[in-house]
């Protein structure tokens, strides 16, 4: 049974990421801009990693209790093919007739990030980071896979972190049928509020 959940939840590719930029955060609402940035190309991994706060309570010198709050984390993205207007999106560079310009004065906005993995039994997990900020890295690095070389390969690293309006860091569905649920499938990629719950009538 153990080696069947196993062979269930591995993975054999990530795909279609799409972010939107953040407009606001705040204790009302969060909202984000209509036109999501799709990236032209294919994922080779993603990985994201809780963090953890962890704090004790004693009582006359006995541990009594133990708190472990997540608080956001780390989250690690594989682009191959990080291609024109990546850059501008992604860390807040400016774009002066197709080159992309680094300056000390960008701010790096805040984005939603979504993207998911396409499973051994043909169905997909769906994931979805309301709030989450890159660091400007280093690109142009080759992958080869098999015969397949791709270049313009991008290791993107950053944080992700819960919003202020919900306290929601993480959205995960699983077993996503591409057939069945194709209108879950599409809404995650086309709301950027939209994570898969049933929505009022």
């Amino acid at each position: 049974m153990a080696s069947e959940d196993k062979r269930r939840r591995s993975t054999v590719n990530v795909a279609r990421l799409t972010m939107w930029k953040m407009k606001d955060d705040t204790a009302e609402a969060t909202t984000y801009d209509d036109t999501a940035h799709t990236f032209d190309t294919s994922l080779a991994a993603a990985k994201y990693t809780p963090k953890m706060q962890t704090n004790e309570q004693y009582g006359d010198g006995i541990k009594v209790e133990a708190f472990v709050a997540k608080d956001g984390g780390d989250l690690e993205i594989t682009v191959n093919g990080f291609d024109t207007g990546d850059g501008v999106f992604l860390f807040g560079e400016k774009d002066d007739n197709g080159t992309e310009i680094s300056g000390s004065e960008d701010i790096v906005p805040n984005v939603c990030v979504a993207y998911y993995t396409k499973r051994t039994d043909g169905k997909y997990n769906l994931y979805k980071f309301p709030k989450a900020t890159f660091y400007p890295e280093g690109e142009d690095s080759k992958q080869q896979e098999g015969t397949t070389v791709s270049y313009g390969t991008a290791s993107l690293k950053g944080t992700y972190m819960p919003l202020i309006s919900t306290k929601d860091d993480c959205y995960k569905r699983y077993g996503v049928d591409p057939t069945e649920d194709n209108e879950i499938f599409e809404k995650w990629f086309t709301k950027a509020d939209y994570h898969g719950q049933s929505e009022a009538v």
